[in-house]
């Protein structure tokens, strides 16, 4: 996770970064559109998230929970000694005013590079995509020139004057939420509980983009300046099938070893007829 504005920045980044490829957001087109078109990030209430009447991919009653019964636990905030009881059932959550934009992130992974052709797949499961399906229709958008993303949004954050994160999510909550350590410093951290996520959704392998505001709508909008520099792509997809992401021509940083320049193709595992779409 890297944070900014008036956060400090942690975790290895940089090493992670030389790592990532790709983002993909899977949306109804018009939700996309707001990004590609209108250069603004649509950004959901993190604490909404709980609410039932979300579909099963983004519904989680244990989004922003910091702690879980049952439990009696003293700690302090603001100079003053608390005291939480919990119940077999009791959950305690982190009210931060947290607004997150989530995409699925693809990595470059060693093990699946074919070296000999010079190619990398990724296969994005419909296990992924059918707990965000909607009947209406989906739309895969690739956000393709990350780099560019990334400082767009932070400085969109900044001139905003909002605290910011940006990172993975670590899909290992049910284990932080009996650990004393973890729940003490995401009391003190406005971003900590964004990033931590039970392992039933692991499949999404999620990067968010978060801001903090204290407005309490149910949503944020982050307008970037739009000047026509972000490249996307487009994919629609159909019912029960999984995805192929086909990685060519990589060029590698001779320093990290990682990939800096490629070529990309969207296909759906069967039939196998490449569709170009990058």
């Amino acid at each position: 996770m890297t944070k900014g504005r008036k956060q400090a920045f942690h975790y290895n980044v940089e090493e992670y970064m030389r790592k990532l490829l790709l983002l993909v957001r899977i949306s109804k087109p018009a939700y996309n559109k707001t990004l590609y078109q209108d250069y603004k990030i649509y950004m959901n209430r993190q604490k909404n998230f709980r609410d039932p009447k979300y579909n099963h991919g983004q519904h989680d009653k244990y989004e922003g929970a910091i702690l879980r019964g049952p439990c009696d636990v003293k700690y302090f905030e603001d100079g003053k000694e608390k005291q939480v009881h919990l119940n077999n059932d009791g959950i305690m959550y982190k009210e931060n005013n947290a607004y997150v934009f989530c995409m699925y992130e693809i990595e470059f992974n060693q093990k699946t590079y074919d070296k000999e052709n010079n190619k990398f797949y990724h296969d994005i499961s419909w296990d992924y995509i059918k707990p965000l399906w909607d009947e209406d229709g989906l739309e895969m958008m690739i956000i393709k020139n990350t780099s560019v993303f990334f400082k767009k949004f932070s400085e969109a954050a900044d001139k905003e004057r909002k605290n910011w994160a940006k990172g993975l999510v670590k899909y290992d909550l049910q284990d932080k939420l009996q650990d004393k350590a973890y729940f003490e410093k995401a009391l003190k951290d406005d971003f900590e509980s964004v990033y931590h996520k039970i392992d039933d959704y692991k499949e999404q392998k999620e990067y968010r983009l978060t801001i903090n505001d204290d407005s309490g709508k149910d949503f944020f909008i982050l307008p970037l300046e739009n000047d026509n520099s972000l490249m996307f792509d487009f994919f629609t997809l159909e019912y029960g099938k999984n995805i192929i992401v086909e990685i060519s021509n990589l060029e590698f940083d001779p320093q990290t070893n990682m990939p800096n320049r490629f070529s990309a193709k969207l296909r759906y595992a069967e039939p196998v007829n490449p569709i170009e779409t990058l």
